[in-house]
């Protein structure tokens, strides 16, 4: 009894996990000084902001031209179709159809 006692005791000290206190500050502040060197690595200069901004004025410039290049009265057509040739919905129409 008393070697199930001592291996039994020996066992629950061996899953027992000893932490550490300092480890999850020391952990932290690594983190926090990566998270500060990518912040500072993210900066885009300033050229990159104005040629994407620039970009964005052009297409619209393109888009207004090219909308403005249609000029003239638009005319409609009346467009008759008949859909029993389209679709052959006869097939649907039919009583007795087996």
């Amino acid at each position: 009894m008393k070697l199930d006692r001592y291996i039994d005791d020996f066992i629950r000290n061996e899953k027992e996990v000893q932490v550490n206190p300092y480890l999850a500050t020391r952990v932290l502040t690594k983190l926090e000084e990566q998270e500060e060197a990518a912040i500072l690595r993210s900066t885009v200069p300033i050229w990159k902001k104005a040629v994407v901004a620039a970009s964005i004025v052009l297409v619209m410039a393109a888009g207004y031209g090219l909308g403005s290049m249609v000029k003239g009265e638009k005319e409609y057509i009346a467009i008759n179709i008949n859909d029993a040739q389209l679709e052959n919905l006869n097939l649907y129409t039919v009583i007795g159809y087996e």
